[in-house]
């Protein structure tokens, strides 16, 4: 093999070597940018609707997004905690927006829970 011939076969095994490096990065951020869309939206919707609540209901006491906790691997569940304990209804209503606005990502819906080509999110608002 003369030496443009072997430059060249280095070349593309250098760059084949550095193709599958950023092939293997691009999956891993894929997945995790995601759960980060998800999680902000459910986070998004929450807020939205506390903020909805309080301005209608000008009785009631102000309610914050606390924190947003992931966990599961295939199966997430995404766990709202919100600063004040809350009614059954103002619940329901803080979930319903909290699933609308991931829905609204373009992930389908079925009852609870969103399903996406990678995972399945379940959706829980605490206390």
């Amino acid at each position: 093999m003369d030496k443009k011939g072997q430059l060249s076969a280095e070349f593309i095994l250098l760059v084949g070597f550095i193709l599958v490096i950023v092939l293997i990065f691009a999956s891993i951020a894929g997945d995790q940018s995601e759960v980060n869309s998800v999680v902000a939206s459910a986070k998004q919707g929450a807020s939205e609707a506390v903020s909805e609540r309080v301005f209608v209901n000008n009785t009631a006491t102000s309610v914050r997004v606390t924190t947003v906790t992931v966990t599961g691997n295939e199966n997430k569940t995404i766990q709202i905690r919100l600063s004040k304990t809350i009614s059954p209804e103002f619940k329901n209503f803080v979930l319903n927006s909290s699933l609308n606005a991931v829905d609204d990502l373009g992930f389908n819906r079925t009852g609870n829970v969103i399903t996406s080509n990678r995972y399945q999110y379940t959706i829980t608002i605490v206390p």
